[in-house]
């Protein structure tokens, strides 16, 4: 009987991760569409690091979300529960709910104050949609008629189209510092979801001189400040006590950081993935990625995300609605991290990138 559950529960998580699996692609074909035009970009050098704006982020205030909403369909791809609204002014957005909104909230603004492109996130702590059905996920945050608790937007800009996804291992950039800089704050974050499905390659225009970019993006960053595990292990997110005693760096060797960070299948979730052996690769694809970056990079963003304050770092939580006594128990964790990049042996960087640029 015991072994007769046990394959039951492991034919579920492969049944959940087929599910999975076919949304991925299912996403990653919509985003496709003619290659990118334009000058690769993925970082630029946001100057006084110190005197970022966390609380805005890459966000604005006149290109913020403008009530009233209304419902415009339930998006039913990936982990957390999502729907699209189109506000006053006509812009379309995605709401996304659950414990990412918040994640993905800090996250973003942590990857933008570093000189990275981040996506447009904005946290409503209640707001409003005219028009709101019963949701097949996240009814439980839904109030009375038209509220919904707890509230990322994401805008889907005509100015800014997404246009294919991009392979962590495979871009312009591979090995270059700036670029291992954008793995260690996933590292940092504790982001166990950087599948290639969750990066995106996004049409647009540098702002000051007009030239056509295909920038290179870290989307859907909400799986993060949490432990790091994989399917059938004990991770998770937006979780201060597992984030807080998490071990980050392990150590160095060979001049390559160490980062505890495995994502492979565990118990039931190993079996499960005999089911599907590309998802087992896709997530030892993870530790790889995470395996092969140079001390020296990770110490260099180090010392660089050592150049925001505590009170910055606030920002970035105040700006997703965290309580004082959780956010000061993240800002400290974090701080933490910071202080082990910082603090690694001293060596010879990567050579620079040609302008891997950033919002």
């Amino acid at each position: 009987m015991l072994a007769t559950a046990q394959f039951r529960k492991a034919l579920m998580l492969a049944l959940v991760i087929a599910a999975s699996s076919s949304s991925f692609v299912s996403a990653r074909q919509k985003s496709e569409g003619p290659a990118a035009q334009g000058r690769p970009v993925a970082w630029r050098d946001p100057g006084d690091i110190s005197a970022r704006d966390l609380r805005t982020g890459p966000c604005a205030a006149e290109q913020a979300p403008a009530a009233p909403f209304t419902f415009v369909e339930e998006d039913k791809l990936g982990a957390s529960p999502k729907f699209k609204v189109r506000d006053a002014r006509g812009v379309n957005w995605v709401v996304k709910l659950g414990e990412e909104a918040q994640t993905e909230t800090v996250a973003t603004r942590l990857v933008w104050a570093m000189g990275y492109f981040a996506e447009e996130s904005y946290y409503f702590d209640r707001v409003e949609v005219q028009n709101m059905p019963k949701l097949s996920r996240g009814q439980e945050y839904v109030e009375g008629r038209n509220a919904v608790r707890g509230a990322r937007f994401e805008p889907r800009r005509e100015s800014e189209q997404r246009v294919a996804t991009w392979d962590w291992e495979q871009n312009p950039f591979a090995g270059q510092r700036e670029f291992n800089g954008l793995k260690v704050i996933m590292a940092l974050l504790g982001n166990y979801d950087i599948r290639p499905e969750n990066n995106l390659i996004v049409a647009a225009r540098d702002p000051r001189s007009g030239e056509a970019e295909a920038r290179y993006v870290v989307s859907d960053i909400g799986a993060t400040l949490g432990k790091v595990g994989g399917l059938g292990g004990k991770r998770s997110k937006n979780n201060l006590a597992d984030f807080s005693s998490s071990k980050f760096v392990l150590g160095v060797e060979k001049g390559m950081v160490k980062f505890d960070f495995k994502t492979k299948p565990k118990g039931m979730g190993f079996f499960a993935s005999v089911f599907k052996p590309s998802y087992g690769k896709s997530q030892a694809q993870k530790e790889r990625v995470m395996g092969n970056i140079p001390a020296a990079d990770a110490r260099w963003m180090g010392t660089r995300l050592s150049r925001l304050s505590d009170e910055q770092l606030r920002d970035a939580f105040r700006a997703a609605g965290y309580d004082q006594a959780t956010m000061d128990g993240f800002v400290a964790a974090i701080r933490g991290r910071i202080n082990q990049l910082a603090q690694l042996p001293e060596a010879v960087a990567s050579g620079p990138v040609t302008q891997t640029s950033g919002r």
